[in-house]
């Protein structure tokens, strides 16, 4: 490569632009510009041949402010298509090293016919116009197996933007498998016998997967490599019906839905087998989700419970440590009985179910995947189903991924498990019994653990009682505990005004804990220390039927 004045290299494209026209591309005109050639060789770092090309196309992208197609060379130096073919390798050659930039569309939309349109890399007219040396332009060499998953997934981009077509996209497809081979995993694939857009599809769907995405909707993947509707309808059925390779030899499998163009495709557990055998994990990046808790980030607390609750809950503690949990379900499992462990937690609100779960989860060192009710019952008919269905395979998924089996936990359970209700015209009754038979359907098949808590247990459908292995009642705590509950709270307080705070209110320790909240509050506010007076107004207050207009403290 070598620097050449901005002035003299645009002369020289110039000179080459100018007299090329109606040259019919012959072999004299090439030779009457020898020395213009010779420049350009040097500066493009290519051929005589390569360059005039460039320079062409250079100045014909000027002419027309956009990029050019091989009908504007026709065109402009009269020479017939079968000519322009005659240079078909320099083309190649200049796209192979990323100097020539083709973009591919269709003629018009629904026909065959594609149209290639070149154009400068960018680099190199920005090299060309602020007078710099020829700069590397070189594609990305594929290094390793994570670097042709990548630019499979590019091609499939390209043939998305209509700027290859599908063709173009398994023949470049085709040939990457090709030359790199000498990879393991791709040698492996090859020696399937596939045809190409299989082999496509499937390392499409490994890149995928392990950039994060553990399933994907197939009319999407399909839109990306197939730019003929009525091909990628009839292939879309073939899968559907199970008519596919790659389904039947059990490397991808569909999670169907009530409409085909919500069918999602995914790798397998065979597939992450194979993987994992090529040091390339489905889940060694694993990410932390927005509703997964870990233990680590679980604040450790001290509950007090009733004589009956403590017990059900030590009960459940024991259970959930790694080596007793382990021993259960070996056993359950030789007895050919369910191994999957469902709890359900129920009684009024505040009294520490959902924070039971937590402590639960920090002590036995276990993640919790908790399920945001309001999100599962989706205004759209249909989408509810396949929430709910998804909960519980998301469910599995992440699980193989964690030391020690999650829990699963339905917060507010009564608003998916409540009475089945009398079917009727309504589709709001239908879809929501179908969620009910879906979950009913899923326990039956549970293999981890999962806790529900709900306020409103007289809502809960009969057919979920026996789901349920264990099912604790979480009354208001006894005069006894909520003394503690204070004493834990407000250590300052005496035991006499503990006892008498227990026994005069009816509180819950979730309203215990917004009382103790807004003595936080005011005492950073007025920087003293509640008396019992204040503490008798608050008590008197935080039920809504009692609650008066003070804010704060009194002042007496």
């Amino acid at each position: 490569m070598q620097t050449i004045c901005k002035t003299q290299l645009l002369e020289t494209i110039e000179k080459v632009y100018e007299t090329s026209e109606d040259c019919k591309l012959e072999t004299v005109h090439f030779e009457e510009l020898e020395s213009e050639l010779d420049l350009l060789a040097r500066y493009f770092n290519r051929s005589k041949t390569e360059s005039f090309f460039l320079a062409l196309v250079f100045a014909l992208n000027q002419e027309n402010d956009s990029a050019i197609t091989f009908e504007h060379i026709t065109k402009y130096t009269s020479c017939s298509p079968m000519r322009i073919l005659l240079f078909s390798k320099e083309f190649t050659a200049l796209e192979k090293k990323g100097i020539l930039v083709s973009h591919r569309m269709r003629f018009r939309l629904g026909e065959r016919k594609v149209l290639t349109r070149f154009s400068l890399n960018d680099k190199v007219i920005e090299a060309i116009l602020n007078n710099q040396p020829m700069p590397d332009v070189s594609p990305k060499k594929i290094e390793d197996i994570i670097d042709f998953l990548e630019h499979i997934y590019q091609l499939g981009l390209e043939c998305q933007d209509k700027e290859i077509s599908s063709y173009l996209l398994f023949k470049k497809a085709n040939n990457l498998i090709d030359e790199h081979a000498h990879f393991p995993i791709i040698k492996q694939v090859k020696q399937f016998g596939y045809e190409v857009e299989e082999m496509y599809l499937y390392f499409y769907l490994i890149w995928k997967t392990i950039s994060g995405t553990s399933k994907v909707n197939i009319e999407m993947v399909l839109e990306v490599i197939y730019d003929e509707t009525a091909v990628r309808i009839r292939y879309l059925q073939n899968l559907v019906a199970g008519n596919n390779i790659l389904l039947k030899d059990n490397w991808v499998a569909l999670e169907k839905s009530n409409f085909l163009n919500d069918t999602e495709i995914k790798l397998t557990e065979k597939s992450n087998d194979f993987l994992k055998k090529y040091k390339l994990s489905l889940f060694g990046s694993k990410t932390k989700n927005d509703n997964v808790i870990l233990p680590k980030d679980i604040a450790l607390k001290k509950l007090y419970y009733n004589v009956f609750e403590k017990e059900q809950v030590k009960t459940l503690r024991t259970l959930m440590e790694n080596k007793k949990f382990t021993q259960t379900q070996e056993r359950l499992s030789e007895k050919k009985l369910p191994i999957g462990i469902a709890i359900l937690l129920y009684g009024s609100p505040g009294t520490g179910k959902t924070e039971t779960v937590k402590q639960l989860a920090k002590k036995t060192k276990r993640e919790i995947i908790k399920v945001e009710i309001s999100q599962s019952k989706s205004m759209w008919f249909g989408e509810s189903e396949k929430i709910i269905k998804r909960i519980f395979t998301d469910y599995k998924e992440y699980a193989k991924t964690c030391e020690r089996t999650p829990i699963l936990l339905f917060n507010e359970a009564d608003a998916i498990i409540s009475k089945r209700q009398d079917i009727d015209a309504r589709s709001i009754s239908k879809t929501e019994n179908t969620i009910q038979n879906i979950i009913l359907e899923e326990l039956e098949n549970f293999d981890g653990i999962l806790i529900a808590t709900t306020n409103l247990v007289a809502n809960l459908d009969k057919a979920f009682e026996r789901r349920f292995l264990f099912k604790i009642k979480f009354s208001k705590p006894s005069i006894a505990v909520k003394a503690k509950i204070w004493q834990l709270k407000l250590s300052y307080l005496s035991q006499d005004n503990c006892r008498f705070l227990a026994s005069r209110f009816d509180l819950s320790g979730g309203e215990i804990d917004n009382i103790v909240r807004k003595i936080e509050i005011n005492e950073i506010l007025s920087g003293e220390k509640p008396r019992l007076e204040n503490l008798i107004t608050l008590c008197e207050k935080e039920k809504l039927e009692k609650q008066s207009s003070f804010i704060g403290f009194s002042k007496s």
